[in-house]
């Protein structure tokens, strides 16, 4: 056998050496880029929250957007905006598929509503797994609550009396907990359905027009309405937590009223959902840096003495969870058996339709 020209044994180097050159550059050049730092001078940040003006969420959104500039580098511009719509899917959506990824737009959403795609809503475009999930500050509560002057006096009145209460859009808290309650502990809720936002729905328990709310947080209604319970306006009936929340501990969970085993599995998957209440988020292929940026910037902002006074005066929680905690939490709901990720996907798309 013939041997092989020597021009193209020497080929081969340098072919492998290219390769190995071309290789190093691109790892350099994206070494390079990670490591240019975030700056957001002269930008100007949107922070999207995704219900009506006058909720709780729209009270920590905008205490954030107040303060959090400073922490921020470039000390940029944060401007509060409202995005309300489809159970908080249009500000979801907007994050998710819109919004830019250079640190210029982040949001408040409903925890609960970002699993809307794991339980198979075609209209929520993202996967809560992707999304960038960089703090909470502070849990949610959900609860059922009665006006004073209504015949509700305990959570074993729910099961036996029809309650008719206020809810807003079909995926929103405050539409989805009275059905689950219906369908997985028997309560008798009955909604009245296209109030704006939990503030919306406020004002028709003063006016009598419903006889109560269930799904709205129990730190939002401090925050909210504290003349309510100064005045004794109204009872707190139930609390859809996994375990009782320590200014309720007379109050029972709804997971107690379970008649068996599955249901009670399908009902901690949505009490789990919604634990990190106060998530704040970027859109999915933020890149790391500005994703750290934002979370070191929320945790200075947790000790900030001003934020914490601002907060403690209307009447805010702050008890943070870090983006990292939350991102598990999110990663572990997605785990879970296939079996109760599906019972809960048909339950939630049969009593919302």
């Amino acid at each position: 056998m013939s041997a092989r020209p020597r021009h193209i044994l020497r080929s081969f180097p340098r072919k492998r050496e290219s390769r190995l050159f071309a290789l190093a550059l691109a790892v350099a050049l994206a070494t390079t880029a990670q490591a240019q730092p975030v700056d957001l001078t002269g930008k100007t940040v949107t922070l999207a929250i995704a219900t009506p003006s006058g909720g709780g969420y729209d009270l920590y959104g905008r205490m954030v957007a107040r303060h959090i500039g400073r922490y921020l580098p470039g000390n940029p511009t944060v401007v509060p905006q409202n995005m309300p719509g489809a159970g908080s899917l249009i500000a979801a959506n907007w994050l998710a598929n819109v919004a830019p990824k250079d640190g210029s737009a982040i949001a408040i959403i409903p925890s609960a509503t970002l699993f809307e795609n794991l339980l198979g809503n075609a209209q929520a475009r993202f996967d809560a797994r992707a999304l960038r999930w960089l703090v909470s500050l502070n849990d949610y509560t959900a609860v059922a609550v009665a006006w004073h002057d209504t015949p509700f006096m305990t959570a074993d009145d729910l099961l036996s009396k029809e309650f008719l209460v206020g809810a807003n859009a079909p995926a929103s808290d405050t539409t989805v907990w009275p059905l689950l309650l219906n369908a997985l502990i028997g309560t008798k809720t009955k909604l009245v359905r296209g109030y704006p936002g939990t503030a919306g729905i406020a004002l028709a328990m003063e006016r009598g027009e419903v006889q109560g709310m269930i799904g709205d947080d129990w730190a939002s209604i401090k925050a909210n309405k504290a003349s309510w319970l100064r005045e004794s306006k109204v009872r707190i009936l139930m609390q859809m937590t996994a375990d009782r929340h320590a200014d309720l501990s007379d109050v029972p969970l709804a997971s107690e009223f379970a008649k068996d085993e599955d249901n009670r599995r399908v009902l901690a998957l949505f009490v789990a959902r919604q634990k990190h209440g106060r998530p704040f988020l970027a859109p999915p292929g933020t890149p790391d840096a500005v994703a750290d940026v934002y979370r070191e910037a929320f945790a200075k902002l947790a000790t900030d003495g001003e934020f914490l006074r601002d907060a403690q005066q209307a009447q805010l929680i702050i008890k943070v969870a870090p983006g990292a905690e939350v991102t598990a939490l999110v990663q572990s709901i997605h785990g879970l058996p296939r079996s109760v990720i599906d019972k809960a996907s048909a339950l939630i798309r049969r009593i919302t339709q």
